[in-house]
């Protein structure tokens, strides 16, 4: 199917690149409107052509919508898509029935994909489960199909700590760098053992994963010490309190 972009930031580059790394061979349309993204990636891609907004929305099976929340109605401006089209929403605030109302005709959904899509890793959330675009990015991560809006929205507010993840591991190598320890070395170590501790995550059982803290600390030990003073100081509540603020936010966009 011939895939679009109307909207040419980060994320979209980032799918082009999964899509070449997953071997997809779809024909790809991308906006003209940021200059030196879609120069970049129509250099890079012999598949990628660079088109106004309208020759975008006309020309593709599916069309992602990738801008900013403040440029949606200037990017669709003037612009109809038909039934045979998949319409699919990557804009925070844009629910599916907004896009519903912009339009019509066409089957909608929403995608929530990471920048880790570009090395096809990580989750791609996809509401509802359209086969077209289950197909589309099989292979270029872990899809994650939410039972409503509602979930995915929850999902969505996790996202916000990827940031906060690495400013935690940031954090750990300065520690050490203010120790003595050297920036390559305190940069390795905290890497590896914070790539190690995710890979542990991913391959344990769902049943099990309430066992990894205490199979991860002895009793009296360096991590039951550092656990328990961070619980004592409430450190494992604040990102849901962040969470929920962000929850509310999104879901105000849907009524």
């Amino acid at each position: 199917m011939r895939v679009g972009f109307i909207g040419t930031g980060a994320i979209t580059k980032a799918i082009v690149e999964g899509l070449d790394r997953a071997g997809k061979d779809n024909t790809i349309l991308v906006s003209n409107r940021s200059e030196a993204v879609s120069r970049d990636i129509e250099r890079r891609f012999a598949r990628i052509k660079r088109a106004p907004n309208a020759e975008v929305a006309a020309n593709s099976d599916i069309v992602f919508i990738a801008t900013r929340p403040t440029q949606v109605e200037e990017a669709l401006a003037g612009i109809s898509f038909h039934r045979s089209q998949i319409v699919i929403s990557f804009v925070t605030g844009l629910s599916v029935q907004d896009l519903a109302k912009l339009a019509p005709l066409s089957t909608v959904g929403r995608v929530l994909p990471l920048p880790s899509i570009a090395r096809c890793e990580g989750p791609i959330i996809c509401y509802p489960g359209i086969p077209e675009i289950l197909q589309l990015f099989e292979g270029m991560g872990h899809l994650v199909v939410p039972e409503s809006e509602s979930e995915l929205l929850a999902m969505g507010s996790v996202s916000g700590f990827m940031s906060t993840y690495f400013e935690l591991q940031n954090s750990l190598i300065a520690w050490l760098g203010r120790r003595g320890v050297t920036d390559e070395n305190a940069s390795t170590y905290v890497r590896a053992m914070l790539f190690a501790l995710s890979s542990t995550a991913y391959s344990t059982s769902e049943t099990e994963m309430d066992n990894l803290p205490a199979e991860h600390e002895t009793k009296g030990g360096l991590n039951q010490r550092v656990r328990q003073k961070l619980k004592d100081r409430s450190w494992f509540d604040q990102p849901a309190e962040c969470f929920g603020e962000i929850l509310s936010l999104k879901r105000s966009s849907l009524e």
